[in-house]
């Protein structure tokens, strides 16, 4: 998953410990998984032997890639590594890391992925670029962002409610939306910068849909941030009630979650 954002007093947006985490990044994994793999199976260099998971979450992609390279090693790192399930595989090596501060787990990486990170900190562009360094020659990263930037549409009554949480992890969490914007171009221009090459992009729509893994995962983490939606005024309760309803309950055609995959190789 994610990195896990925090507001300008240093508190938690998007609370590791809060009681329905664990299943609101299932939901993201459910939804995202599939395309995220086909793009690793693509991306992944012939034999990587070091591979690292940045922002494991769960460890969904850390196992599918532990699986699929048994000779390498997968470092799987989080700040927080509460809802890691390693799944007994020896060469799965969990880690508390922070991507923005710490050096690389290993020299030469031949796999890098992150999904729902840089997002969240700081200067992702710099952090972009020490993750570039960290790769071997031949190796790649894939980089993939939630994209509901720009904002939904606040007219309808979960556009409204999905726009109020974009300016929450926005305002209050520090998530930067340009970052996602500069990432939308073929090639990705801040892969460029950093001097990678056979760069590509690939965005995925999941429309909202009864019981489907993007309603449940943007109903769940609506539920995570209710006190900052409310308390901030970002929402009525009774608009936020509707929003959950309509995400539980309704076929919603529009608005849909979208995810921003781009990856490039660091040149032999």
């Amino acid at each position: 998953m994610e990195a896990a954002p925090r507001d300008n007093n240093g508190s938690l947006a998007l609370d590791p410990a809060w009681e329905h985490e664990r299943l609101r990044l299932e939901m993201l994994a459910a939804m995202t998984d599939p395309a995220t793999i086909e793009i690793l199976d693509a991306c992944a260099p012939d034999h990587p032997r070091e591979i690292v998971e940045i922002g494991a979450g769960a460890g969904t992609v850390a196992r599918h890639l532990a699986r699929r390279h048994p000779g390498a090693r997968v470092w799987a790192t989080d700040i927080d590594l509460r809802h890691l399930d390693s799944g007994g595989l020896p060469n799965l090596v969990p880690l508390r890391h922070d991507a923005a501060v710490d050096p690389a787990p290993v020299r030469g990486v031949d796999l890098i992925h992150c999904r729902s990170v840089l997002i969240f900190l700081d200067d992702p562009q710099a952090v972009l670029g020490r993750l570039a360094g960290w790769l071997a020659p031949g190796g790649c990263i894939v980089v993939e962002e939630l994209a509901g930037f720009p904002p939904y549409d606040p007219t309808t009554v979960v556009g409204g409610a999905l726009d109020a949480v974009s300016q929450v992890l926005s305002r209050d969490a520090g998530a930067d939306p340009q970052w996602v914007r500069d990432l939308m171009v073929d090639p990705p221009q801040p892969l460029v910068r950093h001097g990678l090459t056979d760069c590509g992009a690939q965005m995925r729509v999941y429309p909202f849909r009864p019981g489907s893994a993007a309603s449940e995962f943007s109903r769940l983490t609506l539920e995570q941030l209710r006190p900052r939606l409310l308390g901030r005024g970002h929402l009525t309760a009774a608009q936020f009630e509707a929003a959950v309803s309509r995400l539980r309950d309704d076929d919603l055609a529009e608005p849909s979650s979208s995810v921003l995959s781009v990856w490039g190789h660091r040149p032999r």
